[in-house]
């Protein structure tokens, strides 16, 4: 293990360099800081409020820091016990932080490719902050706005939606690649918000484990098990509290270990699973009728047309449904309820009914056969018996019926969100499934179910206080809009080329519309994906007959070599000679990082001021917090922040930029420039000026919550003391604003959606298949390209991966000295790939032997070390996807484990661009067999 002595000497030069600043200094000159402190053998003790940064989970931290020979350090990281989302709980990553800082390998000033060498080598010189900021600059000033791109990690696209949104909206750059979005944001958890009307499962919905009776997971070791303390700390509570837990996975992981009952599903086959388990819920009559009959638009009345597509019998005005039909139990009659609305129980024209969930037969509407959609559910349900599911899953037809069953008995039950759905080309349906059923039994916004963040119900409110009041909300940034708000107006920017002053939308909607004019597949939904990016910068995607170039590419917090599938499509991307641009900002030298023109080193998060507060992520109390810098940044390093707007100073566009970052944040527009004026004549950190700003507007917007406001001052100073503030608990906000026994949510008719209208409209577009079917669809694992295998030969598995809990998603925290040391004792479990022993054996294979995985529908091929053990299928074999980094820069992580993604194909599904990452099976033999 490398150690990093800092010198006195050095650590006054780093400080230098940012002006000077003194420690901890209150941004609003308070006369003592709110931080704790005390005075300790070692010299003085401080504990600093920060937020974790190693998921996106969002965890408030407490950072203890100590002087020393006049140099302060970071000595320890626990949890925040004033927080409600972790409770003073954090998990190994966490407590590791503050190795990224002391980290020996970290970027310690901007570095500029030597000329002549070719990316992919690490081949830099030093250079100032400002020769880095002119090269950048004066490459961005010779090609065209579009022909420009971020990409975003997902640090970046949780912290700085802010900044980078406006940023392109300013230079008129139509692109973001964000990696969270195919990967996990639109792979799975768009089925969720296809019912919900959320958008960010991540922030937007808390399990409420603790208050569950019963849990089922379905492919997710990651966010309990792998981990999400906000998330952990409640699932060991309801262990505590005798929750029965179930848990659907081929191989035991972390969190089928703490399960009550562990069912080994075959790989991909889940949503069979689901269909069987609905179809019980529905013939057994254990679904919450009074709420599915208030608050969905189960009771809708709807009709098939002569192709067989479904459609809602509803009123149409300005291109959105005015009203939607029910059939009235109260007066036998077809009656009119509002187009957008939380509930059915009041009819369009005035009074009160009370809508039937089943339509007697030979009931018409304006002269069409209508049914119920409840009654389309049970129809369409019919085929998808336990016994039906028990065929694909090799989950007995008993098992399946006792387990629906217990399910529908035990309230209050939950199905868990998931994460990680980039899988199957099938999950965002069998995401959506499970939300369906979690309404079944009347489980959202409800103790023991989904409970919807605070943030999420502010602005469910503001909307329906808007729309009520007839106040226009067009004009507001997308990130004040809730839920599928938000989705909806990215699409109007992105996805239109009327919203940029040049006509190109972005390259992902561009590649789209062109594909879609030629007959070839596309996605309906490509936001923020990397879709079109290769054929751009290979100079051969058109949009409308013009050239469609990508030139230059911004990364932030982005390791696309390792984030993205596959590998060697993102080498092929960043070799090519047409890209004139690669910017990397990051903390370590990442894989991507190899591939620069210019790299600009970012502070770590221990040594930063957040330039904003933030709201207390998936906590469903109304509260923000942020990071405060716990240490002097130690090297020549800057924030996203001040990089993003001195390259739009630079380019004669930081005033407007300012006026952008202004309005996505809420911030005064004038405060801001007066305090961005003042720091560039201080020389100082804009960080700083943005934070103060947002003191400012969360103080106005505590006086319009609860009718105190307060001072920027003043928020500052509970910021430093609590390290958050809390302005509603939970209990008050599910009172006053629950979703939607209060409230619409963000769907099209505001009721939670069992029928979707969104997969109504690609059945328009594509005809009618499985996977847009509105009602339900069984769409089965495609694993060749004939589709589904389950005959395997003697050597062939069925491929899965996912995380482990030391480490992040193809994250450099791997390098992290702490955390390699703890995963030593465990490298075969957390590194190694996956094998039935009893399999191994037959096949002759042993643990520790290093063996070849070859895909056997793409045909790439790797190397990893065989973990043996009985804990998973015997058909089945797992890769953990921590490691495989190739930087020998990183020396604790470069060249340990195996690259998840050069196993991996290009594929992706055609609702978002998703990645279908299990598509295939793999064949694994001794290395030089």
């Amino acid at each position: 293990m490398h150690k990093k002595i800092i010198s006195r000497r050095q650590f006054l030069a780093a400080a230098g360099v940012l002006g000077g600043m003194s420690l901890l200094r209150p941004i609003w000159g308070l006369a003592t800081a709110s931080t704790s402190e005390s005075t300790a053998a070692g010299g003085a003790t401080t504990w600093v409020p920060s937020i974790c940064n190693f998921c996106s989970s969002f965890c408030d931290i407490k950072v203890q820091t100590r002087e020393s020979d006049g140099v302060r350090r970071i000595v320890k990281i626990d949890g925040n016990t004033e927080s409600p989302l972790n409770r003073g709980r954090i998990c190994a990553r966490g407590q590791a932080g503050l190795r990224q800082t002391y980290d020996p390998d970290r970027l310690k000033q901007p570095l500029i490719r030597v000329a002549g060498s070719k990316r992919g080598e690490w081949n830099f010189r030093a250079a100032t902050w400002d020769e880095a900021y002119s090269y950048i600059v004066s490459r961005l000033q010779k090609i065209n706005p579009w022909e420009a791109s971020l990409i975003g990690g997902w640090t970046a696209c949780v912290s700085y939606m802010h900044f980078s949104l406006p940023f392109c909206q300013t230079m008129q750059i139509p692109n973001i690649v964000a990696s969270p979005l195919q990967h996990c944001v639109t792979a799975g958890h768009l089925g969720t918000d296809l019912v919900t009307g959320n958008f960010n499962v991540h922030d937007e919905i808390l399990a409420d484990f603790e208050n569950a009776r019963y849990i089922l997971f379905s492919l997710n070791n990651a966010s309990v098990a792998a981990i999400s303390t906000a998330r952990a700390v409640r699932f060991g509570q309801a262990k505590k509290n005798g929750a029965k837990v179930v848990c659907l996975d081929p191989r035991m992981g972390e969190l089928a270990s703490k399960a009550d009952e562990w069912i080994p599903v075959k790989p991909g086959t889940d949503h069979a699973f689901f269909l069987a388990m609905l179809h019980t819920l529905l013939r057994e009559k254990l679904y919450d009728a009074d709420f599915v009959s208030k608050h969905t638009n189960a009771p809708f009345l709807a009709y098939k047309d002569k192709n067989g597509a479904v459609h809602l019998a509803a009123d149409m005005s300005g291109g959105k449904p005015s009203s939607y039909y029910v059939l009235d139990s109260i007066s036998g009659g077809v009656r009119a309820v509002p187009g957008y609305i939380n509930t059915n129980e009041k009819a369009a024209g005035g009074g009160r009914i009370q809508p039937a969930l089943n339509a007697p037969a030979g009931l018409t509407w304006k002269g069409h056969a209508v049914k119920t959609v409840f009654d389309m559910f049970i129809e369409e349900s019919e085929p998808f018996t336990p016994e039906w599911a028990a065929a694909i899953t090799d989950v007995p037809a008993e098992t399946i019926r006792r387990i629906a069953i217990e399910f529908g008995q035990a309230r209050p039950a939950m199905v868990d969100p998931g994460w990680m759905g980039a899988r199957y080309h099938h999950l965002i349906g069998q995401r959506r499934l499970q939300a369906i059923i979690q309404t079944l039994v009347g489980g959202i916004d409800k103790p023991g179910g989904w409970m919807m963040s605070g943030e999420y119900h502010h602005r469910s409110e503001k909307a329906w206080h808007n729309m009520q009041h007839g106040i226009d909300s067009s004009h507001e940034p997308p990130v004040e809009r809730p839920g599928m708000g938000f989705a909806h107006a990215l699409l109007d920017i992105f996805a239109n080329p009327k919203a940029w002053e040049h006509g190109k939308p972005a390259l992902s909607f561009a590649w789209a519309m062109e594909q879609q004019k030629q007959g070839k597949p596309s996605a309906f939904l490509p936001a923020m994906a990397d879709t079109g990016l290769l054929e751009a910068v290979k100079g051969e995607l058109t949009f409308n007959g013009e050239p469609y170039r990508m030139k230059a590419l911004i990364m932030n917090a982005a390791n696309p070599m390792r984030h993205y599938f596959p590998a060697k499509r993102w080498e092929e991307i960043l070799t090519n000679d047409n890209l004139d641009l690669v910017v990397a900002i990051d903390v370590l030298p990442s894989d991507t990082t190899l591939y620069a023109d210019v790299i600009l080193p970012n502070h770590t998060y221990l040594e930063r001021n957040e330039p904003l507060l933030y709201p207390l992520g998936p906590e469903t109390g109304i509260g923000y917090t942020t990071r405060l810098r716990a240490i002097e940044p130690l090297y020549d390093t800057r924030d996203t922040t001040d990089i993003l707007c001195e390259i739009a100073r630079r380019m004669g566009r930081l005033e407007p930029y300012l006026d952008g970052i202004a309005e996505y944040a809420g911030l005064d527009p004038q405060l801001l420039r007066n305090e961005v004026a003042a720091a560039q004549r201080a020389k100082k950190p804009l960080n700083e000026a943005f934070l103060k700003t947002a003191y400012v507007a969360i103080g106005k917007f505590s006086g319009k919550l609860t009718g105190k406001e307060m001072t920027g001052a003043q928020v500052e100073a509970t910021i430093r003391d609590k390290g958050l503030l809390l302005l509603k608990n939970a209990d008050e906000v599910v009172k006053e604003m629950n979703l939607p026994r209060k409230l619409p949510v963000p769907t099209m008719s505001g009721r939670l959606e069992l029928f979707s209208p969104i997969l109504e409209s690609f059945a328009q577009q594509a005809g009618q298949q499985p996977l847009f079917n509105p009602v339900l669809g069984y769409v089965p694992r495609v694993l060749t390209n004939q589709g589904d295998k389950n005959d395997l030969s003697a050597d062939e598995f069925y491929f899965t991966y996912g995380k482990v809990p030391v480490v992040s998603h193809a994250s450099t925290n791997s390098n992290n000295a702490l955390l390699a040391a703890v995963t030593e004792p465990k490298k075969g479990q957390f590194m190694g790939l996956w094998m039935n022993a009893a399999k191994a054996k037959t096949l002759g294979l042993s643990n520790g032997q290093e063996v070849e995985v070859t895909n056997l529908r793409y045909g790439p091929k790797v190397k990893a070390t065989l973990f043996t053990t009985e804990m998973i299928r015997p058909d089945t074999v797992f890769l953990p996807s921590a490691y495989g980094s190739k930087n020998k820069k990183l020396s604790i992580a470069g060249g340990k484990g195996t690259a998840l993604n050069e196993l991996m194909p290009y594929s992706i599904e055609p609702i978002a661009a998703s990645f279908m990452s299990q598509e295939f099976t793999v064949s694994v033999k001794p290395v030089n067999s």
